[in-house]
């Protein structure tokens, strides 16, 4: 049964992958649905969903408010 992982983080604030690459390190570990949930910004939300659209993932949008 494939998983999700519901907290990953890219570039756009304290990960090291571009948005889009996120969602490709979830397909190749065979994931069924990831949610980016970057520090403080949106910034990447469109592209990791265009990404996660084109590979067949089911995309959660968040994001982590500092507080």
């Amino acid at each position: 049964m494939p998983g999700y992982d519901l907290h990953t983080h890219s570039d756009r604030s304290d990960g090291t992958l571009p948005p889009a690459d996120v969602m490709t390190l979830a397909a190749e570990r065979q994931l069924a649905g990831v949610a980016l949930t970057d520090h403080d910004t949106f910034d990447g939300l469109r592209e990791a969903a265009g990404r996660a659209r084109e590979l067949g993932l089911d995309f959660v949008p968040g994001i982590e408010f500092s507080a």
